[in-house]
């Protein structure tokens, strides 16, 4: 499963990660992606330095459009923040968290294109989880 910043880079074309993230992304395509993923993708293509209207995102995203294609954080995962976040010193990479959390919840191993994510995916135990940047 990927993240926002595989899902980012394989949809914007002039990402300089696009090459690496695009395969990644055509077969979540025809998978699932955690729905924090898509709200953050949505959040993300929205504001500079990609600009995009809100009817380019749309259809960007569309292959994920129907419920059957978003993969549900579990209520569990959003108690463990709570409980582990202090001592884990989250912040804005809550987020980061909460997917690595659904994926492994999930049993399904993540791709990511940021290091920070790949270092508290890596702390949780039962969690697959790939570093797709070069020198990695």
């Amino acid at each position: 499963m990927i993240d926002t910043s595989v899902l980012v880079a394989g949809l914007i074309t002039n990402h300089e990660f696009h090459a690496i993230a695009r395969p990644h992304v055509a077969a979540a395509a025809r998978g699932q992606v955690p729905g924090i993923v898509l709200a953050e993708t949505w959040a993300a293509l929205r504001r500079a330095p990609w600009n995009l209207d809100a009817r380019t995102v749309e259809t960007t995203l569309a292959p994920w459009s129907e419920e059957g294609r978003i993969v549900a954080t579990p209520a569990s995962a959003y108690a463990e923040v709570l409980r582990t976040g202090r001592s884990l010193n989250l912040g804005g990479n809550v987020h980061d968290l909460l997917i690595a959390l659904t994926c492994r919840d999930h049993g399904l191993p993540l791709f990511t294109l940021d290091r920070r994510q790949s270092t508290l995916a890596t702390g949780l135990a039962g969690l697959d989880s790939t570093l797709l940047l070069p020198n990695g």
